[in-house]
């Protein structure tokens, strides 16, 4: 009789043992495979994060390079054109040609404004405070906009590529503004602090609501400048309220990506 008890007994810890082996084996199989599925989820989010910016990088550099060669065109071909008719008109003394002479000089010299605010190799060398306030003066002459700009603080210097990046962000923002914005006003600011440049571009516009917005090329490559930079970006808007975009970075903060 005590045998079969001790019988009953082993049996029932062999296969309690055995259930515990198997039970073990399952959740140890279970965690691998998850393991392993969370690890290729992450490697295929990095995939399509590096392919999204890769793909972004080129349309910048695709945008870029046709602002070049748009500013080129600007500056060789049309300020010749110019320059040529600008000529012609010296050549002719009537004096009631003299506001056309006047308003043909005042178009070379925006024409010439503009191919450098497109070119990146006339833009390159110069701080943002004097890129954004020769922009602004510029803006003023060319667009329906009402600009207000002001400057605090003493201005400090980044790397080229930095400037120029700052510069591109804040000519998106105002292009922005003049194709969707529908506004009167834009107030730019610049506030140098002791290690802190924040950038704010407010406009007076219809707005949009952010959370419903599709981000488009415009918005992306804001962003994805940004954030090469090191720079914090945020965007607040609503409908009928405008739009609110401040930009801050680091005075010591040097691009992460230089190519």
């Amino acid at each position: 009789m005590l045998s079969d008890i001790s019988e009953i007994t082993l049996v029932i810890l062999a296969g309690t043992f055995i259930m515990f082996l198997l039970v073990s084996t399952i959740v140890f199989f279970v965690l691998s495979y998850q393991k392993r599925y969370l690890k290729h989820q992450h490697e295929i989010k990095e995939m399509e994060q590096a392919f999204n910016q890769e793909l972004l990088k080129s349309e910048l550099e695709i945008k870029d390079q046709t602002m070049n060669n748009i500013a080129a065109e600007i500056h060789d071909h049309i300020g010749q054109l110019l320059s040529v008719i600008k000529l012609n008109l010296a050549l002719n003394p009537d004096p009631e040609l003299k506001e056309t002479k006047d308003l043909v000089a005042q178009v070379i010299k925006d024409v010439r404004s503009l191919a450098h605010s497109m070119h990146s190799d006339a833009i390159g060398g110069k701080s943002i405070a004097e890129l954004i306030s020769n922009e602004v003066d510029r803006l003023k002459k060319s667009t329906p906009l009402l600009f207000h700009y002001q400057q605090q603080g003493e201005s400090h210097t980044f790397d080229p590529q930095t400037e120029i990046f700052l510069f591109r962000i804040f000519q998106e923002c105002v292009n922005n503004v003049l194709k969707h914005a529908d506004a009167k006003n834009v107030f730019v600011e610049l506030i140098y602090g002791l290690s802190l440049l924040t950038i704010s571009i407010n406009d007076d516009g219809k707005g949009f609501e952010t959370e419903t917005l599709k981000e488009g090329l415009g918005l992306r490559s804001i962003n994805y400048r940004a954030k090469l930079i090191g720079a914090k970006l945020d965007v607040t808007s609503s409908t009928g309220s405008g739009t609110k975009v401040r930009l801050e970075i680091q005075t010591d903060k040097k691009i992460l990506n230089a190519n």
